[in-house]
């Protein structure tokens, strides 16, 4: 997922995008009820997922189900999706306390709202969804956050390591992944066009014999490498614990690094396109330049709530001091 994710987001960064969340969406939906899993791919297996976690949706309990009305912003690959999720916070049962759950609801029983008008990833139709009073029966209610703990990913979990994952390990994972290969594609970018970049005070001059452009080239391409290799570790541990037999139970020290890990390397991918995109001259300020895109999609995918470093970092931070950490790591 990784290793794919990257190479997509590096020729196109919305279909990266796209690629690692609705992977990630699959991936969950195992663990759902077989009666929505059959509904959602029992007559078409091509049929994606989009979603949105938060839990601002209203619900009303009736028989069997819940009314449930709401607007959720973010719902990534909506246009293309057949069915959507969406979070709500819902009483727990026999006075238990309230949980966030996901409804999930055929494309058919929302709408969408054309608002997903942006710097960037402009590709990936995030667009917001609309419920008004829509019926959800109960085996359309999943309680996703359950998966971080053992004893609810039933049998399925024994037959392969990779049902074993811990949750945000593969949340992270979807958000991480695609600023890995948009930033890789920003250096190979930048190093093409100062091959071939004229400096127009100097039309004599090649900006490629440049010695501050040759520095920041070595030293984004040094700090891409580094990023890489910290999102290589992060899988690996998360695949290695699954292996293991206990990947989905770890405790909050582990969470907080892995959290600060993702948030690393978002950030920091996003920090060396930074650099390369303002040594870049001013062409590259217009539309039919690549590094221009690659710039906004970048911002766009490094505000993602999932790689959030103020969060990430404090949330280690606390941990370390005894404190308890950020709900989302």
């Amino acid at each position: 997922m990784l290793d794919l994710g990257r190479e997509i987001a590096r020729g196109s960064a919305a279909l990266g995008w796209l690629f690692s969340l609705t992977s990630f969406h699959t991936w969950y939906l195992v663990f759902a009820s077989e009666q929505l899993q059959e509904e959602v791919w029992g007559t078409d297996h091509t049929t994606l997922v989009s979603d949105s976690f938060a839990p601002v949706g209203r619900v009303e309990p009736v028989t069997d189900g819940y009314l449930l009305s709401g607007q959720w912003r973010f719902a990534s690959g909506i246009e293309w999706a057949g069915w959507v999720g969406v979070g709500a916070i819902i009483p727990g049962p026999d006075g238990q306390p309230p949980e966030l759950q996901m409804l999930f609801l055929p494309r058919s029983d929302i709408t969408i709202v054309d608002d997903w008008n942006t710097l960037g990833l402009r590709g990936t139709a995030s667009r917001a969804v609309v419920a008004d009073r829509v019926f959800v029966p109960h085996h359309r209610v999943f309680a996703l956050g359950r998966l971080a703990g053992p004893g609810f990913r039933g049998a399925i979990a024994e037959t392969s390591p990779l049902w074993r994952v811990s949750l945000m390990t593969m949340q992270g994972m979807a958000v991480m992944t695609a600023s890995t290969g948009v930033s890789q594609r920003m250096v190979e970018e930048f190093t093409e066009t100062t091959r071939s970049r004229v400096r127009w005070l100097d039309p004599e001059a090649q900006q490629r014999e440049s010695p501050a452009a040759q520095i920041t080239l070595a030293s984004c391409a040094t700090q891409w490498d580094a990023n890489w290799s910290l999102a290589q570790k992060y899988a690996q541990e998360g695949w290695d614990r699954a292996v293991n037999g206990d990947g989905w139970v770890l405790d909050e020290q582990e969470r907080a690094k892995h959290f600060s890990w993702r948030a690393y390397v978002a950030r920091s991918c996003l920090e060396l396109t930074d650099e390369l995109y303002a040594s870049s001259g001013a062409l590259a300020l217009f539309d039919s330049n690549p590094l221009q895109q690659i710039f906004r999609d970048m911002h766009a995918a490094g505000v993602h709530v999932g790689t959030d470093r103020g969060d990430a970092y404090t949330s280690r931070g606390r941990v370390a001091m005894g404190f308890p950490g950020h709900p989302f790591h």
